[in-house]
């Protein structure tokens, strides 16, 4: 007979009914999760799947889920079973005496070997039973895991639900079987979202909001990491003076966090590699040779990839989140000059790149999105830490969707609530929170009052942004700037202050035609829930979408904080003497400019750096002593030139025209005696001045 589990039904007077009481206390989120338990534990005879996949890197709660599986399989009369790996042995004997012990085999005297014996018990169980088995830490069953997959699970009852939980998904021969694949349900563990973060510290004692939100941004949800922090806490740390203490820097606990998972990195010289992946956002092997400055061996970086908290993306592989900032302060604390030196070197790559890709006249979206988390403004690397990835997608309003555009704004206004919007600077620590009003949660939308106008004033102006579900999330008013358009901008209200306060020649300067464009002016660019990351994330790649196409770019959005800052960390500037008061019909309100236009889109890109620091010493190295005679511009060109720069590119670094980096060449190989771009850069080489 199978030991009743003493859990189940236990006294509410027993000390073991405390201890779960108080467990399930710290237990939130995960409801998908457990819906795909219990639709698998109660109708596995509808269903061909069999397996659960818990998967997921250190600290995000594997090894709590199981024990709610466990506490749930209780509750409907099902027999768990449960082989924590990492306390097993590496025999298959071991591995399965958890389960012999649970069945009361271990005493007895039958000959069979226990594996055996095991598949008979729980097999004869599941006759009159629903039976569990789950695997923690599976990342930790070396060899067993051929032998459980061809031997011990394929002789299992056809009723028994297995769940593996580990680091890893489950791959190899359990994907590359169609048969095995289709036992097998994937449920990949990530944060907890900001509601089920609050949650659980509310539950562990915190009141305050902006302590809640401090932890929130310095964890962004991660279990293990809240849990610390909530530890610290009942220490008597409290979370201001903890925060306080440990500005910039990890809480004493987070060590012991790095630390596991550092386990999967055990030898010095994947932990070293570890370190210089954690300064770009994402990597693939030749950078992380560029930036160490030494050839990387294709096995140490096979190596790398494979641990469980490094992922794919679209440029390469990338660090999980929570644990690159780890690494990243750890680098800076126990290394600092190496650490600024890599720093700088990958903003100087970045920044070198983009020069030359403007050059060619190409995207270099990903490569500014790339190098502004390394910006000067703490505001600005706050809003790119928070720029996730994001499914939505942008489709311009029709006569055939207007409809929508018209549903979402009525949306809008009946859902109106109030929103709360967090972020913070991983660098220095610095929190910033801003709150907008049920009302000033609508101020966005007086740039789409004239949504049938603007439907019908240029095509691609006015834009839906959907969901990857199709549903609309937001809506965006950008008006290209021509002949076209000059007469709505000059009426609506809020361009209309701009629009008047110029002279009829910059007027006319605007005023080309309409298949060219002068500039844009973001009336508007709204979604339905600017506490949602992704959705800000969609705003933020759209702003720096307008920014990179070398542009006059102008914009009035709300007279807010967040609206204010956002803007000014962006390097918007307000265009003086010209406000309105049309969002409340009380405070004066702004028009900000940015002009991207030729040249100014590399001062735009040095300016948020921080150049000449860490841009110019990419691109302006130092002259060699041998060049007195030439001008500081002849200098800085041919310093460029005999690094193999083509004048297109010299001139983009410089801020300067081609022709002028012809008369500077010219002027350079006169001066010198030399013929052409060769013998000066052979002469550079040699450290020898050219002949006279």
């Amino acid at each position: 007979m199978v030991p009743h589990d003493p859990s189940a039904g236990a006294s509410p007077d027993r000390l073991e009914q405390i201890i779960d009481r108080l467990s399930d206390s710290g237990f939130v989120g995960r409801a998908f999760e457990l819906q795909a338990f219990d639709a698998l534990l109660s109708h596995a005879s509808e269903r061909h799947e069999r397996i659960l996949n818990l998967y997921g890197t250190g600290g995000m709660g594997k090894t709590f889920l199981l024990e709610q599986f466990r506490k749930r399989s209780a509750q409907t009369g099902a027999l768990f079973l449960l082989v924590d790996v990492r306390d097993c042995g590496h025999t298959i004997e071991t591995v399965v005496a958890p389960i012999a012990e649970r069945l009361g085999l271990l005493s007895a005297t039958d000959s069979a070997p226990l594996h055996v014996r095991c598949i008979e018990a729980i097999n004869l169980a599941a006759l009159g039973q629903r039976v569990v088995i789950a695997f923690d830490h599976y990342e930790e069953i070396g060899g067993i895991d051929q032998w459980l997959r061809e031997a011990f699970i394929p002789k299992l009852h056809a009723g028994v639900l297995l769940v593996i939980a580990g680091r890893f998904p489950l791959e190899g021969p359990w994907r590359i079987s169609p048969s095995w694949r289709k036992l097998i349900v994937s449920l990949p563990l990530t944060e907890l979202s900001y509601e089920e973060s609050r949650v659980y510290l509310q539950r562990e004692g915190f009141d305050a909001e902006n302590a809640i939100d401090a932890i929130w941004v310095k964890t962004w949800g991660h279990p293990l990491s809240l849990s610390l922090y909530a530890s610290a806490w009942e220490n008597g740390a409290g979370v201001r003076s903890a925060m306080a203490a440990n500005a910039g820097r990890e809480l004493p606990e987070f060590e012991a966090l790095l630390a596991e998972w550092l386990r999967e990195a055990p030898d010095d010289e994947l932990r070293d590699l570890l370190l210089t992946a954690s300064i770009p956002r994402s990597f693939n092997q030749e950078t992380l040779a560029s930036l160490s400055g030494e050839a990387l061996a294709g096995t140490l970086f096979e190596r790398l990839t494979r641990l469980s908290f490094v992922g794919r993306s679209a440029r390469g592989w990338h660090l999980h989140e929570r644990i690159r900032e780890s690494l990243r302060e750890s680098f800076r604390r126990r290394k600092p000059e190496a650490f600024a030196r890599l720093n700088r070197k990958a903003a100087e790559d970045l920044y070198a790149a983009i020069v030359k890709l403007l050059a060619k006249k190409e995207d270099v979206s990903w490569e500014i999105a790339e190098l502004l988390r390394h910006a000067k403004s703490p505001i600005l690397r706050a809003h790119f830490r928070h720029a996730r990835h994001s499914y939505n997608y942008l489709e311009a309003v029709t006569p055939q969707n207007a409809h929508e555009a018209q549903a979402y704004l009525l949306r809008r206004q009946k859902q109106a609530s109030k929103w709360t919007i967090r972020c913070s600077d991983a660098e220095t620590g610095s929190l910033f929170r801003y709150s907008l009003s049920a009302e000033e949660s609508l101020y966005r939308l007086a740039g789409l009052r004239q949504i049938e106008e603007l439907a019908a004033l240029d095509a691609g102006a006015l834009k839906l942004l959907r969901s990857r579900e199709g549903e609309v999330a937001g809506l965006s008013a950008i008006v290209p700037i021509h002949e076209g358009t000059i007469g709505f901008l000059s009426r609506s209200p809020l361009s209309a202050a701009y629009f008047r306060s110029l002279a009829a020649k910059q007027l006319q300067s605007l005023n080309v035609a309409p298949g060219g464009q002068a500039g844009s002016f973001i009336l508007a660019i709204d979604v339905e829930n600017l506490e949602n990351e992704e959705l800000r994330s969609d705003i933020v790649h759209l702003m720096l979408g307008q920014m990179l196409s070398g542009q006059l770019l102008l914009a009035s959005p709300p007279p807010l904080d967040y609206y204010k800052d956002a803007h000014a960390g962006y390097g918007f500037e307000p265009v003086p003497g010209v406000f309105h008061r049309d969002y409340d019909g009380i405070t004066p309100t702004p028009t900000y400019v940015l002009d991207t236009r030729k040249e100014k889109l590399h001062a735009f890109v040095a300016k948020m750096i921080g150049a000449p620091e860490s841009a110019g010493q990419t691109d302006k190295p130092q002259v060699p002593a041998w060049l007195p005679d030439l001008t500081p511009r002849e200098k800085e060109a041919a310093a460029l030139l005999v690094r193999g720069h083509t004048n297109k590119e010299i001139a983009a670094a410089l801020f300067i025209s081609e022709a002028a980096v012809k008369k500077h060449v010219n002027a350079i190989l006169l001066k010198y005696g030399v013929k052409n771009r060769t013998q000066l850069a052979n002469a550079v080489i040699g450290h020898t001045a050219p002949p006279r």
